[in-house]
């Protein structure tokens, strides 16, 4: 990558300036209909795709234009089957890689991270596509994408330390850092599909 980690987390300070309580409440209301739906087996799994999809959705508009429209984060229901699909098939692929022991498992995690912002990007490509298409831009990113998280350990830790109550912050942070470093992967790819 040209662009250092600091730089894609100074961009994302800037970036969600102003969005931090609209994700706030996105996420509060996605928990109370995670948790209504609870009350049937398969409510929680139905919902994670297009809710997922929803914040994902929410966060590109905010990188990409420095305000996120709360509605937007309802967006994902628009992409039910193909967010559901693509929940379906990740968890399927990281259950498979994580019965061959926890690292396996990790790291089809990382493969598969880019899943949802493709699907932003791309509303007429399949849950399927969009799964293979985020293992092809991962080859040899995945090591770096966990660099990247693992920087924010400290943060990690003061959420813990502040009981949740940092994380109010600190999600669409990371959040705004992982959209970035993608746009940079995207850009990646482009230009060595042009070479």
């Amino acid at each position: 990558m040209s662009i250092s980690r600091s730089e894609l987390k100074t961009l994302a300070k800037e970036q969600i300036k102003g969005n931090v309580w609209t994700f706030f409440g996105l996420l509060l209301i996605f928990g109370i209909i995670q948790s209504v739906s609870s009350f049937t087996f398969v409510g929680p799994f139905l919902l994670q795709g297009p809710l997922q999809l929803g914040l994902t959705l929410f966060m590109i508009e905010v990188v990409r234009t420095k305000k996120g429209q709360f509605n937007t984060g309802f967006k994902g229901f628009n992409q039910f089957g193909t967010s559901f699909v693509a929940t379906l098939l990740m968890s399927i692929l990281i259950f498979l890689w994580s019965l061959l022991l926890i690292i396996p498992g990790i790291i089809a995690c990382f493969r598969y991270a880019l899943t949802y912002y493709i699907i932003a990007d791309n509303p007429e490509m399949s849950g399927s596509e969009a799964v293979k298409k985020s293992k092809e831009m991962m080859k040899g990113h995945k090591w770096e994408l966990f660099v990247l998280l693992f920087s924010f350990f400290w943060w990690y830790l003061l959420c813990v330390i502040t009981l949740g109550l940092a994380a109010i912050y600190v999600l669409p942070y990371i959040n705004a850092t992982m959209i970035n470093y993608y746009e940079k992967l995207k850009e990646e790819t482009a230009n060595s599909i042009e070479e």
